[in-house]
């Protein structure tokens, strides 16, 4: 069969991330560049290198080729009618014709058409040319008033002509300033109320036919320098999360923005007669108010597109094409549950006095890096790569979670030899935490207190069991698949051979196990020695029951015994920095000194949001086997798994994840239930309670009402 021959446009990142989606896709490729991007240049085909306006140029080179689909990088070809003259030629485009792009080469038309047919979602703005401009002064003046404006040019910079009130400008004569400044160079200016939020992007895939693809949405980093300081630029990374949204973002949040957008792309064949075909890249902020549209681009985001683009698992061939032929409903389209972050190395003094120099780049058969490369703004000279004035390389580590897919990123970016630096703290738990706390603080949900809060390190988790020690097992291979990414497809439950652990590098894991705890010497019956180790965890035994004989009593209901007992567990916890302790088939009550100073939780073998008639929960105190065969003898359909908070009542606190249902059945046994229940159950949404909690995910306000990434859950959340 033969492979499908593509053009490609463009010679940034975002074009090596295009190309290497296009390759494994089953693609031929051909570029064509403005510079040589040694990425593209050794994947391609055949290239060639001209201006990226030059349209004639680029159809030629095409046509040469006798390629059958093109994608258009960058937004200049695409202002300069890229599209509508290869599609004249006969070369189906995954990119808008010329009069499309104006939802990003004009932000007036874009939002006008807003205005004009009523899409939720913009701000209040008004549009200035030299012919109104006398109105502008007061404009600016109402708008600084009311907290402030957002200056924008009416047309193509490089994603750097926006300008903020408070944070460009400072006061309204700057940016009246500013507003004639702009209409020296470009037709006009857009001027719209300051909006305070979180932003994120969404870029979507229309075909003009109907047919929608909306990629996972990301969070893209501005400012050049940690915490959000320093000049504006075209991008210094951004991340993605593995559930398809942001930890800021709700499921409802993302569908408003793809409600706009679809809606935008109705507007635009209304106003202008034909259908709008290729990429709608929509900026939006998550505000107190709403879902609200910042602007459009015309084309993929860099660095976005470097997000998305490498979790897509089906062909992007096939996407393309379906999407060049108005198919794009018809299309199962999939992505991996996995994050991503990004991280762009830039030469030094970038964006405002960039110093151009020889970089040595990492590799993965060299240094053995697991990041992805994706080659910028360089050039390839005979003794190595130099950048230019621009960024250089983006490094995207691809993980189960952002502070994985982080630390993959990072370990590439800082072995980047040369005059250049990049952002360290881009998808670091500190600055996802704070976009967090900023949309709480906007949703009046900034009162809640987390159950822990990260703290840029492990959380440190005391497993406390007495009998097989099952969950437990299943707690520590999922904090090993978080640990050592070779070892994920080979864990198992019994000891790790040295040799898998050797040389590997650790990645930042969300919990860890320090110390494993148990009530009972009898090691017939226990395996919590046995585990740790086999684990290399701290191991700790305190016999309850030889504990009450050395007292002289024998009735283990003594609860002064009992306080006595925990108060001299609660200083094993406090030795190991303990933040949780875990109860895992521990059979001992838990009393004050451990649950009043240490947060702990446990698993239950049933429902417990189930209640009985006086309103009591119908399954507390019951062990596993009874839990089902009272779910049998009640006639229950389904039997399900949770998690809570330990207090001093007896499977009486707050619920926090409930897993899937099991379906009961009389026809199996009650242990083959109880089997089933463990593996569907506990085993799944135990360890993930605690990588929530690890991530400060759960919190309380002052009622103890629990919440969980911002919403009260008060009979816990069913496991997704």
């Amino acid at each position: 069969m033969s492979k499908t021959k593509a053009l490609l446009v463009g010679s940034g990142a975002r074009e090596h991330a295009l190309a290497d989606a296009l390759i494994a896709g089953g693609a031929e490729l051909y570029a064509y560049m403005q510079l040589f991007n040694p990425g593209i240049k050794r994947i391609a085909k055949k290239y060639a290198v001209g201006k990226s306006d030059d349209v004639a140029a680029a159809v030629k080179f095409a046509k040469e080729n006798s390629v059958e689909i093109a994608v258009i990088g960058p937004e200049a070809p695409l202002a300069a009618g890229v599209v509508d003259e290869l599609e004249k030629a006969g070369i189906k485009c995954v990119g808008p014709t010329r009069q499309l792009a104006q939802l990003e080469t004009s932000k007036s038309f874009t939002r006008q058409l807003t205005k004009k047919y009523g899409i939720e979602g913009s701000p209040e703005f008004s549009v200035f040319t030299k012919e109104n401009f006398s109105q502008a002064k007061q404009y600016i003046t109402k708008l600084w008033g009311r907290g402030g404006c957002v200056i924008k040019p009416d047309g193509l910079t490089g994603g750097k002509g926006v300008k903020v009130s408070g944070e460009h400008l400072k006061n309204a004569e700057e940016a009246l300033s500013y507003c004639e400044e702009i209409l020296d160079a470009h037709r006009a200016v857009v001027v719209e109320e300051k909006l305070e939020g979180e932003e994120f992007s969404l870029q979507t895939l229309t075909d003009g036919n109907g047919g929608f693809l909306h990629f996972p949405p990301v969070q893209d980093h501005k400012r050049a320098f940690d915490g959000d300081i320093g000049s504006n630029t075209g991008g210094m990374g951004s991340y993605s999360d593995a559930n398809f949204l942001l930890p800021f973002l709700t499921q409802e949040d993302v569908e408003e923005a793809k409600k706009i957008t679809e809606k935008v792309a109705a507007a635009i064949k209304k106003e202008l007669g034909i259908a709008y075909k290729g990429v709608m890249y929509g900026g939006f902020m998550k505000t107190a108010a709403g879902i609200k549209l910042l602007e459009y681009n015309a084309r993929f985001g860099d660095p976005e597109a470097m997000n998305v683009l490498p979790i897509l698992k089906t062909s992007f061939v096939d996407v393309c094409r379906a999407a060049a032929e108005g198919k794009l409903a018809k299309l199962n389209v999939e992505f991996e549950n996995k994050a991503t972050v990004c991280k762009y190395v830039v030469p030094e003094g970038y964006p405002d006095t960039p110093k151009a120099g020889k970089i040595i780049v990492p590799s993965v058969e060299k240094d053995y890096i697991k990041s992805l490369v994706y080659y910028a703004n360089v050039e390839e000279k005979p003794d190595g790569i130099y950048t230019t004035k621009s960024r250089a390389v983006a490094f995207v580590g691809v993980a189960d979670t952002i502070q994985k897919a982080e630390a993959i990123a990072e370990e590439a970016a800082a072995k980047v030899q040369g005059a250049v630096f990049h952002r360290k703290d881009i998808g670091t738990w500190q600055l996802v935490q704070k976009r967090v706390e900023h949309v709480k603080r906007l949703m009046g949900t900034a009162g809640l207190k987390l159950f822990y809060r990260p703290k840029g390190e492990p959380m440190k988790v005391a497993a406390f069991m007495s009998g097989t020690g099952s969950i437990v097992r299943k707690i520590l291979e999922f904090q090993q698949h978080d640990l050592f990414s070779e070892t994920k497809s080979s864990m198992t439950t019994g000891p790790v051979a040295e040799a898998t652990w050797k040389g590997q590098s650790k990645n930042r894991e969300s919990f860890k196990v320090v110390m494993i705890f148990t009530d009972t010497a009898d090691e017939s019956i226990c395996n919590a020695k046995k585990i740790a180790e086999e684990c290399k965890v701290a191991y700790y035994c305190n016999d309850i029951k030889a504990y009450y004989t050395k007292l002289g009593h024998n009735d283990r209901k003594d609860m002064k015994i009992r306080q006595q007992y925990d108060s001299e567990t609660a200083k094993l916890l406090k030795m190991h920095k303990v933040d949780v302790v875990a109860l895992c088939g521990y059979m001992s009550i838990i009393t004050k000194p451990v649950i009043g100073s240490f947060l702990t939780i446990n698993v239950h073998p049933a429902d417990l949001r189930a209640k009985d008639s006086s309103g009591r929960r119908k399954y507390a105190g019951c062990m596993g086997s009874e839990c089902v065969e009272k779910a049998i003898a009640n006639g229950d359909k389904e039997i399900r798994a949770t998690t809570h908070i330990v207090n001093e009542e007896v499977d009486s606190g707050q619920l926090l994840l409930v897993s899937k249902p099991v379906k009961l059945d009389t026809n199996i046994t009650t242990h083959e239930y109880q089997q089933k229940l463990k593996e569907e159950g506990d085993w799944k949404i135990y360890p993930e309670t605690l990588r929530m909690l690890a991530e400060g995910r759960f919190a309380a306000d002052e009622r103890g009402m629990v919440y969980l990434d911002g919403k009260n859950i008060p009979e816990g959340q069913e496991a997704a």
